[in-house]
């Protein structure tokens, strides 16, 4: 499993720059309308959900906790078509889809970091990311009604140290590669 998963390093690489890439969008992006940052959220749950599927289908079959990762992406890829689909809801059904998005992949990820047998260096690193998710949607459920700048800093914080986070990992898994 570890080897075959160090085969496939790029993913996670690709997965942690698409998150700091978004972030640094929405850290700059301050002559953008609410309707241009809603549809690259959109895009941005789309692309992550993508990549967490390619990782998880990249693993070997025999590999139980895949499911994991590949529910994690699926949940991703929904929450970005509903995005996509009403770019016009209400602020606070954004903030909810954020929270809830945020909370659900944090599980998944935490789950997976616990009882997968993955023998891989940084394995812990899906458990802080899963952690960091859902600190993330927790603040955001207790707060619904932040102001959106408060939210987009938020979110762009939380994609940077999770795509800080993929990437060590894609460079470990890079390190332990057979090739």
């Amino acid at each position: 499993m570890a080897k075959n998963l160090a085969k496939h390093w790029w993913a996670f690489l690709v997965r942690g720059i698409v998150a700091i890439v978004f972030a640094i969008l929405l850290l700059t992006a301050t002559g953008f309308t609410l309707q241009v940052l809603i549809i690259l959220l959109g895009l941005y749950l789309v692309l992550d959900g993508l990549f967490a599927i390619i990782a998880s289908l990249m693993t070997s079959p025999e590999h139980k906790n895949t499911w994991l990762l590949t529910v994690e992406g699926i949940v991703s890829i929904l929450a970005g078509i509903f995005v996509l689909a009403l770019p016009g809801t209400t602020l606070v059904i954004l903030v909810y889809l954020v929270a809830i998005w945020a909370v659900v992949t944090g599980i998944f990820e935490i789950i997976a970091a616990f009882i997968s047998s993955w023998a891989i260096p940084g394995k812990s690193f899906v458990g802080i990311a899963g952690l960091i998710s859902i600190l993330l949607g927790l603040i955001i459920l207790l707060y619904p009604l932040i102001s959106l700048i408060a939210m987009i800093w938020l979110v762009a914080i939380y994609d940077l140290v999770i795509g800080i986070t993929l990437i060590i990992l894609g460079i470990k898994l890079k390190a332990g590669s057979p090739e």
